[in-house]
């Protein structure tokens, strides 16, 4: 597989653990790259798959779904956050390819990692009224982690779709998802028309 200047200038800095420099690279990555970038969230080195994952990012196409969303299991919670982000960053490049894993991401709310379950609300939230079934589903189970971030992704998604589901939680058990749907409606400016009604 025939390797471009700017894969093989990524690589080096990669291997010299230069950050600055392989995030700058990361802007000269194509589409064209994707071939080569894809084998490498499978490479034993850490650092190979999180780069990966950044240039998949910036760079991927649908064909880099299948794999993103495996690396959501990984066993470095790095690369886990740093997946589903790339997963929200390709939703707005290939909705279509992204929309039908956002269950499957969403799921991913449980994760044991705090800054994890962060992330994935991060991009979930990228998602808009794609993501609003999944999170509603999430809003449904047991995890509290999980419903807690799944209200956060609501409130920051912040379109109708996403209110309709926050005000059937104003009065939830957990007191973060009541806090989260309670400022998303207020700030929306539906919260008075909501009082004004009841």
């Amino acid at each position: 597989m025939k390797q471009s200047l700017a894969f093989q200038q990524f690589m080096a800095a990669v291997a010299a653990d230069d950050d600055e420099q392989t995030e700058t690279l990361v802007a000269q990555l194509t589409p064209t790259d994707e071939p080569t970038l894809l084998p490498l969230l499978s490479a034993a080195h850490a650092d190979q798959r999180w780069w990966a994952t950044r240039a998949l990012a910036f760079c991927g196409t649908q064909a880099a779904v299948p794999s993103l969303v495996a690396a959501l299991d990984d066993q470095d919670a790095a690369l886990r956050a740093t997946a589903a982000l790339a997963l929200g960053h390709l939703y707005l490049r290939e909705p279509d390819a992204v929309r039908p894993v956002l269950d499957q991401v969403a799921t991913k709310l449980a994760d044991e990692e705090g800054v994890v379950r962060q992330t994935i609300a991060d991009a979930l939230a990228m998602c808009g009224d794609a993501a609003v079934p999944a999170l509603a589903h999430v809003l449904q189970g047991n995890h509290e982690g999980a419903r807690t971030r799944a209200a956060y992704a609501l409130r920051k998604i912040a379109t109708m779709k996403a209110a309709s589901i926050l005000y059937r939680h104003l009065n939830d058990t957990n007191y973060l998802v009541q806090m989260y749907a309670y400022e998303g409606l207020d700030e929306m400016g539906l919260l008075e028309n909501i009082l004004v009604t009841l």
